[in-house]
């Protein structure tokens, strides 16, 4: 399929898009649009943004074609080789996961505004950008002469560019691969520092997978006038939204800034790489429902801090302040008195990201980076030092992604029990398929690590966390500590 794009009405954030698709002597070729996209597991009805939407033959005559479903079209193609498909679509959104465009930037995420003909998904896509000649393409997919080719219709779902005059763009190699990073909007003052602080991180999530799997991966960081935070993972790049710009090289947003940056990076591995076996493949037609978010987004999250730490860009006193912010999320929040995380998981498709109903659910993220950091601390603490989740996280990555699978949460659990000689069936019951024992498993973390946890309530009942370690710690918990944050 030959995709062309252009600004169809920059001002009123409309993109254009022209599709040329051969009918291979088809009567009928029907047309699907996604309806979600991977990394936020909700149903997205992107077909809610095109307008204009028009087919015709070779000579520009109409040709019928109906609506199935609410982004699935059939087109009658009979006696016809090559039919033509133009449409536009609605680009307001300047987050991490959506689609922008005005006069000085086109960015899309294609799983949102390109169609792709069913059962032709893994045909060569070609994608030519009508745009000034002197912008900057910035995507995973190589182009050349503003144009760039996709081997299917899933490496392009999964392929964000954004096309602007303005992209700052700084590379450097880290082993056989190199890493790009791509500013829009605003840049970082120290870039040297920058690229440092990345190589440290990057290489020791390598060390836990045991390879970096791509030559190319690109950052590609929207800097916005107004506070914003948001970021989306892909095979070979991620983007990151963040904003106002004007605090963009004030420590806290700086820091923050990197903490985003190592999460989204974790999941070049953990989500994009190996992923349930219910998202493989993706179907990006309905929900593809998954009780494992907290191994997917959970464990990303305990790791996107924790190597920062661990490398040494961050010093304990700033991971330990970030990891008291997140408890302070999992207390301030009643459902976790009332559902368990896997069922969370299960209901991103229902409910979505927002907190909705009060006291309803859990975090796929908070309460499942307090689930991975107490498998951790166990299978640590149980092997003396000797493994930990990393070792775990190695190899169900061998396990799934290097053997063409998806994972279970049976595999997980072995795994976890093979590395440890624990028996984690209690462990699932609660903290994973049950609900209200949180307290008692931090408990034991904190004690374990020799951590004194301080809680302060507000006049509106908001409470505040703060972590400190003990002055008098055991042998045994000093010991166990400086295994939790040895240097990957």
């Amino acid at each position: 399929m030959i995709y062309n794009v252009h600004l169809a009405d920059a001002n009123e954030h409309f993109v254009g898009f022209y599709a040329q698709i051969e009918t291979f002597g088809s009567d009928k070729i029907k047309l699907q649009l996604p309806a979600w996209r991977p990394g936020r597991y909700e149903l997205g009805n992107f077909a809610k943004n095109i307008r204009k939407l028009k087919i015709s033959d070779d000579k520009g005559a109409s040709l019928d074609f109906y609506k199935l479903s609410k982004d699935c079209w059939e087109i009658n193609c009979s006696n016809h080789q090559v039919i033509h498909v133009s449409y536009e679509y609605f680009a307001k959104q300047p987050d991490a996961g959506a689609c922008y465009v005005s006069e000085s930037l086109l960015y899309l995420n294609p799983v949102h505004c390109f169609m792709y003909v069913v059962g032709r998904e893994e045909e060569l896509f070609t994608i030519k950008l009508d745009v000034p000649k002197h912008w900057q393409i910035a995507c995973q997919l190589t182009s050349a002469n503003h144009t760039f080719q996709a081997q299917n219709f899933d490496q392009l779902a999964d392929s964000p560019f954004f096309a602007s005059p303005n992209l700052l763009h700084h590379s450097f190699g880290l082993n056989q691969t190199t890493i790009h990073f791509w500013f829009e909007g605003g840049v970082v003052a120290d870039m040297a520092l920058l690229e440092e602080q990345t190589r440290k991180y990057a290489l020791a999530q390598t060390k836990i997978f045991g390879e970096l799997p791509l030559t190319d991966y690109h950052f590609l960081y929207l800097i916005l006038p107004d506070k914003f935070r948001h970021g989306v993972e892909h095979a070979d790049s991620t983007v990151i939204a963040m904003g106002p710009s004007s605090s963009i090289n004030e420590i806290d947003f700086y820091n923050d800034f990197l903490a985003i940056s190592s999460h989204e990076l974790f999941h070049m591995w953990n989500i994009k790489r190996m992923r349930p076996e219910e998202m493989w493949p993706y179907d990006f037609t309905k929900e593809n429902y998954s009780r494992l978010g907290y191994i997917y987004e959970g464990v990303t999250t305990y790791y996107g801090d924790l190597m920062l730490l661990r490398s040494g860009v961050w010093n304990l006193e700033t991971y330990l302040k970030s990891l008291a912010s997140d408890l302070e999320r999992h207390l301030n929040n009643p459902g976790r008195n009332h559902y368990s995380l896997a069922d969370s998981s299960f209901d991103t498709w229902l409910d979505g990201y927002v907190p909705g109903v009060k006291g309803r659910k859990v975090s796929i993220y908070m309460e499942g980076l307090i689930a991975a950091w107490v498998a951790d601390i166990e299978v640590l603490n149980q092997t003396k030092g000797a493994l930990r989740l990393d070792d775990v996280m190695r190899e169900l990555y061998n396990h799934s992604y290097k053997r063409g699978v998806g994972y279970s949460q049976r595999m997980y659990q072995e795994l976890l029990e093979n590395m440890s000689g624990l028996n984690f069936d209690t462990y699932f019951s609660e903290l994973i398929d049950g609900f209200g024992h949180w307290e008692k498993y931090l408990h034991r973390t904190f004690e374990l690590l020799g951590l004194e946890f301080f809680i302060s309530e507000n006049e509106l009942g908001y409470l505040s966390c703060e972590l400190k370690i003990k002055d008098n710690l055991s042998f045994s918990q000093k010991e166990l500590f400086e295994f939790w944050i040895k240097r990957a």
